[in-house]
């Protein structure tokens, strides 16, 4: 599997900052992850070589650093699970979320919804979740950030750890195809900037619509959105007070 050219550019755009990444639905969001999450391995671990043998992912577990991926859904932390195993190859990826067992082996990547990974935070005793083990975490649909909801306490929570540990870092990496419910240019940018500062993001990369066209991406209707400018959102995006039930 090959990543097409304006997600490699992606990829490559991320760099060492902590970025939200804005890309249509079906662009293939999750290879960019995983193609980030798979870079960072190898860097965090083995001083950028490229390639490994099975016996080396193991021994990236024993002494590495882990990515951890979150997903705001049990069925999506399943989906991207098989994703990331597929792309990563001898790396070892684990999920959870509520109804499954605590992880009690070596990982190199943990896929989990944000409620389930808060609590192996505060309830495992041997303190393996806690931020010094990982060296990335990247929010799917990372517009949950803005709201009441696990995921802003997470970005919290590792603000508030780096804080106090200036030496470790925990790079932040945000995907969504809309990055928030605000429809007015004023809520647009009020939203857009408190994203940017629960995340300390640094970078914002969105392909354009001909970079994407040109690699073969068919878009699911009959326009691409792509961020011309940081505020810019999808057209007709129902604000989230606006919203019935059924479509939260």
């Amino acid at each position: 599997m090959e990543l097409r050219p304006y997600q490699r550019n992606v990829v490559n755009d991320i760099k060492h900052h902590n970025a939200i990444v804005k890309m249509p639905t079906g662009s293939g969001k999750t290879f960019v992850a995983a193609e980030f999450v798979k870079r960072g391995i190898e860097k965090s671990n083995f001083n950028d070589e490229p390639s490994i043998s099975e016996e080396s992912a193991t021994a990236i577990a024993n002494g590495g650093k882990a990515a951890l991926f979150l997903a705001p859904t049990c069925d999506l932390v399943t989906q991207q699970k098989r994703a990331l195993k597929k792309w990563v190859g001898n790396y070892e990826v684990v999920e959870y979320h509520g109804g499954l067992k605590p992880p009690t082996g070596k990982f190199d990547v943990l896929v989990s919804t944000p409620q389930a990974f808060l609590t192996l935070q505060q309830t495992d005793a041997k303190m393996r979740f806690s931020w010094s083990n990982f060296f990335s975490c990247v929010f799917d649909e990372v517009h949950h950030v803005l709201k009441d909801h696990p995921y802003r306490i997470i970005a919290h929570s590792i603000k508030a750890w780096e804080s106090k540990h200036p030496d470790h870092t925990v790079q932040r990496l945000g995907l969504s195809a809309s990055l928030t419910y605000a429809v007015e240019h004023k809520e647009v940018e009020r939203a857009l900037s408190n994203l940017c500062q629960d995340l300390s993001v640094t970078k914002m990369i969105s392909p354009t619509e001909e970079e994407m066209k040109k690699s073969g991406y068919i878009p699911q209707d009959d326009s691409i959105e792509t961020m011309k400018k940081p505020w810019d959102v999808p057209d007709g995006v129902i604000p989230e007070s606006k919203r019935r039930p059924h479509m939260m």
